[in-house]
């Protein structure tokens, strides 16, 4: 490949990385990176994935403290390319996340941990096999744990349980890629802020659904035929006011935003996973069936909005820690009612706890990624996916 040609830089750098190996580039150099997770990682299975291989640190978070748990090893296939053309504004990969921190993005989804790059330890130049250290732009990530989660994660993952994950996200096309990682993105940091700020938590978790809602709906449509379809009206409007050219501009920016709820609901109900495996008494369980849940994230999406669009805040009882009953946490607020500050909530309308909906959450991303993958790759996994 000539150096100085030019390529699409609009996907996430950690899935050029695969694209550039399969593009015959030569290896340049490699690069080590740690990410850090108050999760416990067990095993010592070494995860391989060209150009990636991801090893156990081994390290032992402890008190709430942060630890290096996993090691990222990069062989380093990118060209020397030319700077992106810029006549014109360009946001189609943005993702501002480094090629580390993206690849933790994906694993934090895939073990439903807490994971964060605190960026490059080492890097290698050819004939320097063991490599330089290189510790400056290196830095431990800011978390602030707390004595009682809202929202718990797991004690301790093992390695087997991120292998092939990888491979999944290479399956992806650029536009699939870029819509993952977005996605993962707002389900990690959902994650890294629940216990301190579970309303913006809960934010971060409806957007992370939102993001593969919205590739559902764009993904095999023409934006000015789906507002033709759902705001006949004003596609006739924009068309007389200034043709195709016109409704298709107008279309581009309006679709996005007709009919969220429906697109949003309609994304959860087909990748909607199983019920947890371990579940508290029945009086403080969500049922599961998908008219009981479908009126419940209804609610949580209607809670959403009032706090973007009205400042309304989420119900207290939504924000605090869950109380236990029998084997695992209560999947919703098991009173007949409560009450905070000036302000008090039915039964009905605590519709279930934060952890409880970032279960359905990372469930529907997870099988989106495969249903996606498969579309892509040809093959199938029978692999369970969210039955955490």
């Amino acid at each position: 490949m000539d150096g100085n040609e030019q390529f699409n830089v609009s996907a996430p750098w950690s899935w050029n990385a695969r694209h550039f190996v399969e593009r015959g580039c030569p290896q340049t150099g490699g690069a080590e990176f740690l990410l850090y997770s108050d999760t416990r990682v067990t095993g010592d299975l070494e995860v391989t994935c060209h150009p990636y291989v991801v090893t156990n640190c081994f390290g032992l978070p402890q008190s709430g403290r942060l630890a290096p748990v996993l090691a990222l090893y990069l062989d380093d296939h990118f060209p020397v390319f030319k700077v992106q053309p810029m006549d014109k504004t360009d946001t189609d990969g943005w993702l501002n996340l480094t090629l580390d921190d993206e690849v933790a993005c994906i694993i934090s989804l895939v073990a439903g941990m807490r994971l964060r790059s605190g960026g490059r330890v080492r890097s290698f130049k050819e004939g320097a096999s063991r490599g330089t250290p290189e510790f400056y732009g290196h830095h431990v990530p800011a978390w602030t744990a707390t004595e009682r989660p809202i929202y718990p994660t797991p004690q301790q993952v093992s390695m087997e349980s991120l292998d092939g994950w990888m491979d999944r996200y290479f399956a992806l096309g650029r536009a699939e890629a870029v819509t993952l990682v977005r996605a993962a993105r707002q389900y990690r940091d959902a994650l890294w802020v629940a216990d301190t700020d579970p309303e913006l938590a809960w934010l971060f978790l409806v957007s992370a659904l939102e993001v593969i809602a919205g590739w559902e709906a764009l993904r095999d449509a023409v934006p000015s035929d789906l507002l033709q379809q759902e705001m006949p009206d004003l596609a006739a409007d924009l068309l007389e006011a200034g043709g195709d050219v016109h409704l298709a501009s107008v279309a581009s920016r309006l679709v996005p935003i007709v009919k969220a709820t429906a697109r949003f609901m309609s994304c959860v109900e087909k990748y909607l996973p199983v019920s947890p495996p371990v579940r508290p008494e029945e009086y403080a369980q969500v049922g599961w069936d998908w008219p009981s849940l479908k009126k419940r994230i209804n609610q949580v999406y209607g809670y959403r909005s009032a706090r973007l669009h009205g400042g309304v805040p989420f119900p207290s009882p939504l924000c605090q820690v869950p109380m236990t009953s029998g084997a695992a946490l209560d999947e919703r607020p098991s009173g007949i009612a409560a009450a905070a500050g000036n302000s008090a909530w039915l039964a009905k309308d605590l519709p279930m706890h934060l952890h409880t909906f970032g279960y359905i959450v990372r469930g529907c991303l997870l099988r989106w990624w495969q249903a996606s993958s498969d579309d892509t790759s040809g093959e199938a996994d029978t692999r369970p996916v969210a039955a955490i």
